[in-house]
């Protein structure tokens, strides 16, 4: 195929998907938990291990770590007002403060994957 065939089926390509011809499937994950940890916390490493379970068990699930050592963390928690940790945020909403019950960790992140 040439280039200028390439092009071609690029641009025809687009002018599908803007017509609804073509559905674009939607890109990145479809839920992102954010585990807000501290340095010594004791039961951070359970929360993150919790939320690592339920990337690697669910498809369009990422799982990500932040401490408030680092300034990303620091943000994140006075973005939310966080006092304590670990604090776990699904789709950047506070869901649970301390180490959650798994059963209802996993039915939360279930239901923002819309699966019952």
């Amino acid at each position: 195929m040439d280039e200028l065939e390439m092009i071609r089926r690029k641009k025809m390509l687009e002018l599908m998907k803007r017509a609804g011809m073509i559905e674009e499937k939607p890109k990145g994950p479809k839920v992102v938990i954010e585990v807000i940890t501290s340095p010594g916390c004791p039961y951070c490493p359970i929360a993150w291990a919790m939320a690592q379970e339920l990337e690697r068990k669910y498809k369009g699930v990422v799982a990500r770590e932040l401490s408030v050592a680092t300034p990303e963390g620091r943000r994140k928690a006075m973005e939310h007002n966080i006092l304590g940790t670990p604090t776990i945020l699904i789709d950047n909403r506070v869901e649970f403060v301390g180490v959650p019950n798994f059963g209802e960790f996993e039915r939360r992140v279930r239901e923002k994957l819309g699966l019952r």
